[in-house]
């Protein structure tokens, strides 16, 4: 059955990626099923993590992130491939250059946010890198089946300060790649660029206010029927969800639900999105109110977005439930992935996997690494169930000022037949 590719992903620091292939609709009364920890490499001392997991077969998959060297500073490309039997690390590029003679405490960067398989020897990874003394600017790899390599993005304002979060591809020569990028006047707007089998070109994009607008996730039923979520924030107000749709000529702003209001320390984020019909697209994220982070799941049923309930670890004061990528088996069979925390967890994160199962999402159990884990992408074999989750693990668990996973080891679950 022929199908084309999409991935949804956020910022690497915040939210991350996920991929998803589409056909045809299949029945809904797949259940959810048990969950292995697949052994991945870390061939970095310093910490490595994974943002998001793509597959074009049960023996081809490629899973992208980071080496985390001094958190993202001086952080380098990591890229992982699944033959059927082993994890393998494959020799990426790293435009941002590493550990630059004259850099302050190696202020250079590499970091992939995404990943989309066309075919074996098509695939396509984005993220951004930021030289030594410069700000952060988008990046595109791809793999021609030999090597991957760096291809060019269009040059954006001179203050670049722009990220790829999201990628989707729908065949060799139709590809897109989402984020933001700035505005003359030091606004964040929405950044959507085109690959058309030769290069990448910046596309026309809405933008719901003048001040702060970025992308996280984007999906696509076919050519003519693309969606991207992410956020809109402004001085003063609370953030809010943004969802911007594509019929095949123009892009345009599509309402959304914000279920949570009160300020700017009211968050309202969509971080994933999948399509698995053209009256049926799910976006992932959270709700952050009276500093209780709950997780969030909206729905396109043809005519309007709307909230969907979903559970959360915990409830309480103070907990931190959030979701980071979601991808379909079929339309009755959805996977979310994210992570949680509370003061019975110490603050530490814990892996957190919710399940569709046409009616209602739930909580599935799955196995942990390590003291703290997050998981950041999760992408489903349409047909034959495979589903991967792609993350991180850290022994030494959470950092409590920064938020980061101390040294970081890669993570990745894996269930088969869902």
């Amino acid at each position: 059955m022929k199908g084309f590719t999409r991935v949804g992903r956020s910022l690497a620091c915040s939210r991350a990626a996920w991929f998803f292939v589409v056909a045809t609709a299949f029945a809904t009364t797949a259940l959810a099923q048990n969950f292995s920890v697949q052994d991945t490499p870390n061939p970095n001392v310093r910490g490595n993590t994974l943002n998001a997991v793509a597959a074009t077969s049960t023996s081809d998959a490629w899973a992208v992130g980071f080496q985390n060297d001094n958190n993202l500073n001086d952080s380098r490309t990591l890229i992982q491939h699944w033959n059927g039997t082993a994890w393998k690390t494959v020799v990426s590029p790293n435009p941002g250059s590493v550990g630059s003679i004259g850099c302050i405490n190696g202020n250079t960067g590499n970091v992939l946010t995404a990943v989309a398989s066309i075919s074996s020897n098509d695939v396509w990874a984005v993220g951004y890198f930021f030289p030594c003394n410069s700000l952060l600017k988008p990046m595109a790899l791809h793999w021609n089946g030999v090597n991957w390599s760096v291809v060019p993005t269009p040059k954006l304002n001179t203050n670049d300060n722009a990220v790829f979060n999201s990628v989707v591809a729908l065949a060799a020569n139709d590809v897109y790649a989402v984020g933001y990028k700035p505005a003359s006047n030091g606004a964040v707007l929405t950044l959507i660029e085109h690959w058309d089998g030769v290069a990448w070109s910046v596309v026309s994009s809405p933008n719901a206010n003048s001040t702060g607008n970025v992308l996280t996730g984007i999906t696509a039923n076919s050519p003519t029927d693309i969606w991207a979520v992410g956020t809109l924030t402004a001085p003063g107000i609370e953030v809010r969800t943004l969802a911007l749709h594509f019929n095949g000529s123009t892009w345009s702003i599509v309402p959304t639900p914000n279920p949570v209001h009160g300020g700017n320390l009211t968050q309202n984020v969509l971080t994933s999105v999948v399509a698995a019909g053209p009256n049926d697209v799910t976006a992932v994220g959270f709700t952050l109110a009276n500093l209780t982070e709950l997780t969030m799941v909206q729905h396109w049923d043809g005519s309007s977005w709307k909230v969907v309930s979903s559970p959360n670890m915990s409830n309480t004061a103070g907990s931190f439930n959030t979701l980071r990528g979601v991808t379909a088996v079929n339309r009755g069979d959805l996977y979310a992935v994210g992570f949680f925390a509370n003061s019975t967890t110490r603050g530490q994160q814990v892996r957190l996997l919710l399940h569709f199962n046409g009616t209602a999402w739930s909580i599935v159990s799955s196995p942990g690494k390590a003291t703290a884990q997050q998981l950041n992408g999760v992408f489903a074999r349409l047909g034959d169930g495979d589903v991967w989750a792609a993350g991180a693990a850290s022994v030494p668990g959470t950092d409590p000022e920064s938020g980061f996973l101390q040294v970081p080891i890669t993570f990745m679950l894996f269930t088969s037949g869902g």
